[in-house]
């Protein structure tokens, strides 16, 4: 879609959105099962000291596992064809950003938007009257409005659904992945079946699932993927698909990513 001037900029979360995302994930998680025991075992005034090993380990242990797996070397041999630059940023140890882009004037919108990350997160880190789970504060930039701004329109989302996402998760009481789950089961299978073309991306969450900007920009890619060949055409549909079938599941994907994380992180 880059290389096809749909989007400005893309970007896939590693390991996790590979193929074999769960089994590079838990590869990793055994290279660091001893590091992690230390820390956990550690007395109190020992962890300040073992938590910096644990993480340059982690660190390590990606480089080594994910670095040199076939999905990732499929994606950069194919940005390489395709004469797409990439940059690969840190989230947190184990898990990376890859955005993939053809216009060099991106960077200048990728290093803002690790500004924005990291003030983000240290508002949240230094709020005294913080409330939430420590998987919230790992991911504090999901509750800044510059950043999410800034991040959906690099991406490409139409802005009502950057306004509709953000709104939703500065509300506190309004749960995205709810309201888009819910939007979905509550139209009839007709309005259903126009409507796929909206979910154009995967992890994207529109205002509504017959919002014309998104469903505009699903059909557009179509069409051009199909003009290059019918068998992409067809391929793509299929993951508008799952794309949709994943938002209308997402409550419940959500709810075990969270318990994942908050079970990886505790002791971190």
């Amino acid at each position: 879609m880059v290389v096809l001037g749909v989007r400005l900029c893309s970007l896939i979360t590693i390991p996790a959105e590979f193929p074999n995302g769960n089994e590079l994930g838990t590869e990793i998680d055994s290279l660091c099962a001893e590091d992690l025991r230390r820390v956990v075992e550690a007395p109190a005034e020992k962890k300040a000291l073992l938590i910096p090993k644990l993480k340059g380990r982690i660190q390590e242990c990606y480089r080594k596992v994910v670095l040199s797996s076939d999905a990732y070397k499929a994606h950069m041999s194919w940005s390489r064809r395709l004469s797409l630059r990439t940059v690969d940023i840190e989230v947190r140890p184990s898990i990376h950003e890859l955005y993939v882009f053809k216009n060099p004037a991106v960077m200048k919108q990728l290093r803002r938007l690790a500004v924005l990350r990291a003030v983000a997160r240290k508002e949240f880190a230094s709020s005294k009257g913080f409330v939430g789970s420590r998987t919230s504060l790992a991911y504090a930039e999901e509750l800044s409005s510059d950043y999410l701004n800034s991040a959906g329109k690099l991406l490409g989302y139409p802005l009502c659904c950057i306004k509709a996402y953000v709104n939703d998760r500065l509300d506190g009481e309004v749960n995205v992945e709810a309201r888009a789950s819910m939007q979905l089961r509550q139209i009839d299978e007709e309005i259903r079946q126009l409507s796929v073309h909206a979910y154009f991306v995967r992890n994207f969450f529109p205002c509504h699932p017959t919002c014309r900007n998104a469903i505009e920009i699903g059909r557009s890619s179509f069409r051009l993927l199909t003009d290059v060949d019918s068998r992409l055409g067809a391929l793509y549909f299929e993951c508008l698909r799952k794309n949709a079938k994943n938002v209308e599941e997402s409550p419940k994907l959500s709810q075990l990513y969270r318990q994942k994380m908050e079970k990886k992180i505790k002791n971190n």
